[in-house]
């Protein structure tokens, strides 16, 4: 008799034992397949993405990106590990765009509009990065 109620409960569990770690496969697949396409990683409101040029390069074409769409700018810091460049948007949101180096010739880019984000603006912003690159 206890056979009978234990076997459900021990497929269930190998079930969902099965499930957890193929997730985590195709999860890291899909991400690594994205950041080799040069998709974009939207993380709590942070858009991410990955150029293949070097920092510095990156970093001239974000502050003509920055200039051409008018945004005002209160802050920019940069060196050869990274920057970050900090400002309104004409409505008053805030933004922060980062730069890091992952290697000699690639750049992370993460942008953050306001405080949870705004994916609209910020893929406007990473479109007119990449199109100066």
């Amino acid at each position: 008799m206890a056979k009978k109620k234990l076997t459900p409960l021990v497929l269930f569990c190998c079930l969902l034992i099965g499930l957890n770690a193929c997730t985590r496969y195709v999860v890291a697949g899909a991400v690594a397949a994205g950041a080799a396409a040069g998709t974009y990683l939207f993380v709590k409101g942070n858009l991410k993405r990955t150029y293949d040029a070097p920092v510095e390069r990156v970093w001239e074409a974000t502050l003509q990106s920055v200039e051409e769409l008018k945004l005002a700018t209160e802050s920019k810091k940069h060196d050869a590990f990274g920057g970050e460049i900090k400002g309104k948007m004409a409505d008053g949101t805030n933004f922060t765009i980062e730069l890091k180096r992952l290697s000699e010739k690639s750049t992370e880019v993460g942008v953050r509009i306001g405080a949870f984000g705004d994916r609209i603006k910020s893929e406007a912003i990473h479109d007119k990065i990449l199109s100066k690159l």
